[in-house]
């Protein structure tokens, strides 16, 4: 990886996250305040405070050192569980103000509102974006290129190169990057006949692709470049904004599927620094490409925050709808367990697609 690449890598990410984050959490902290719950802090990044400011409303607006998230601090909300006895002893010293501030003493549905307007916040700003880009500049004609070539994999056998533009695979025309991946998934190990375009050249190739946990691969990365682009108006932006967007939820739902069922490896799953290397990539095509991947990791986002899983705003949402089903909050013991589990789940994630990521650089 040349210098360049890991300065764009940083560069994008830097831009990135923060702006994905300050969305998810301004949806938080403006369902907080729409239902009366006095927010504390409202931080970008994790650890010690760099600049800031307070409001008229007390809330303490930070940008922190550590760029890997974010968190809206509510009176009343804790993200851990108490004992019973300390939480009835911190009730009996709070006022009648405090009370009508506080996170704990909102209406289930009110709680509810205000953990999946993030998560929501995610999706209707991904939507946006890529309406602005389809309305104003158009909806894109992609081509895919060769951007790296793995040593000694079935890609630089067959004789690919980088910035190779795909044109087609066994006779199937590549216009967008999703289309390799689907054929991909579909490759049972056989020849698999391409052809480029390398500078005004086309270029016949015959790749054998290798199987690697129980995938074929070409062993080549690539990204989508738009060329030109297509005016499509105002209902044809919305139709594309939707059409993208649903896209992206069942694509992610139907790979999280094939993870579990055990069709596609978990060596797949990538993290920082996969977001960050994707990000550079994008931001080195240009500001529309850039802007795109933005929307879409905005709705992957919001997506992955709403899975039932405890500490995930998913999973606060579906301890709610049991309460709300059983008309009684669950034991702080039964949430200390939920809450655990869910910790120890995510930690694991946290670990693994880290791990794949550290591993591929060194592939």
């Amino acid at each position: 990886m040349g210098l360049l690449t890991v300065l764009y890598a940083i560069i994008a990410f830097i831009i990135l996250l923060p702006i994905i984050v300050f969305v998810h959490e301004f949806g938080h902290f403006l369902f907080a305040r729409i239902n009366g719950v006095k927010v504390e802090a409202f931080a970008i990044g994790f650890g010690k405070k760099l600049f800031g400011w307070r409001d008229s409303h007390g809330t303490d607006w930070k940008v922190c050192a550590i760029p890997l998230g974010g968190y809206v601090k509510m009176v009343g909300q804790s993200d851990t569980p108490e004992s019973a006895e300390k939480k009835a002893e911190d009730r009996k010293k709070m006022s009648a103000k405090e009370k009508s501030e506080s996170f704990e003493f909102k209406k289930r549905y009110q709680k509810a509102s205000i953990v999946v307007a993030g998560p929501l916040f995610n999706f209707i700003f991904g939507m946006i974006v890529f309406f602005g880009l389809f309305f104003f500049v158009g909806v894109p004609d992609s081509s895919v290129v060769v951007r790296s070539v793995v040593a000694e994999s079935a890609a630089q056998k067959a004789g690919i190169k980088d910035g190779d533009k795909i044109l087609s695979m066994d006779g199937i025309e590549i216009e967008k990057a999703k289309d390799i991946s689907n054929i991909m998934k579909k490759a049972d190990g056989s020849v698999i006949e391409m052809k480029v375009l390398r500078g005004d050249d086309t270029v016949n190739l015959k790749v054998n692709p290798t199987k690697d946990d129980n995938v074929y691969k070409l062993g080549i990365m690539y990204s989508s470049v738009y060329n030109n682009f297509k005016k499509v108006g105002f209902v044809g932006a919305m139709k594309a904004s939707y059409a993208d967007t649903a896209s992206i939820v069942s694509e992610t739902l139907k790979g999280l599927g094939q993870m579990i069922i055990g069709k596609r490896s978990s060596k797949e799953l990538g993290g920082m620094i996969s977001i960050a290397q994707i990000s550079g990539e994008a931001l080195k095509n240009g500001l529309y490409s850039f802007l795109y991947l933005m929307s879409l990791i905005s709705i992957s986002l919001g997506l992955f925050n709403l899975f039932p899983i405890p500490v995930l705003d998913g999973g606060y949402l579906f301890i709610y709808i049991i309460e709300g089903i059983v008309r009684h909050d669950l034991s702080e013991k039964v949430k200390e367990k939920l809450f655990f589990i869910g910790f120890v789940f995510i930690i694991f994630l946290l670990l693994l697609s880290n791990v794949n990521d550290i591993l591929r650089l060194f592939k």
